[in-house]
């Protein structure tokens, strides 16, 4: 598995900028790819399928990082407004469901510099725990 700083520079080329949710988005992807054992998504892609479940920059982050896009039937889409997806691992049959937990105050440490509360809010989804930020099967 590639680095937070090297997924995170591939999701803002894909995205167009980086911003809190793509940042939150590879750290919510590089945590369902590790919870099922894939280390490398783009040598086994017909291994995975993903299911998002909202339609932000979160979305575009996890297609990266699982390497699942629609257009391949990797990716779906289900409009359920959550910061969540569930990965899917086909030759296990395994799945994982990672969703936002805690966010909103986990992500306004007065310690964290940045110009504004988007980039403080980048800052803290690339520092914070992986337990303060999702919950596992939630």
């Amino acid at each position: 598995m590639k680095s937070l700083a090297e997924y995170l520079d591939l999701a803002a080329v894909a995205h167009g900028h980086l911003c809190a949710g793509q940042v939150l988005g590879v750290r919510l992807a590089m945590l369902g790819l590790r919870e099922l054992g894939i280390d490398d998504p783009i040598a086994e892609r017909k291994r995975l399928v993903t299911y998002v479940e909202i339609d932000r920059c979160v979305t575009d982050a996890v297609a990266v990082v699982a390497n699942c896009r629609l257009g391949k039937r990797a990716l779906k889409f289900r409009d359920w407004g959550k910061v969540a997806a569930t990965f899917v691992d086909l030759k296990t049959g395994r799945a994982v469901r990672i969703r936002r937990e805690g966010i909103l105050q986990a992500s306004r440490p007065r310690n964290v510099p940045g110009n504004g509360q988007g980039s403080r809010s980048a800052e803290a989804y690339a520092q914070l725990s992986d337990e303060i930020l999702f919950d596992k099967n939630g």
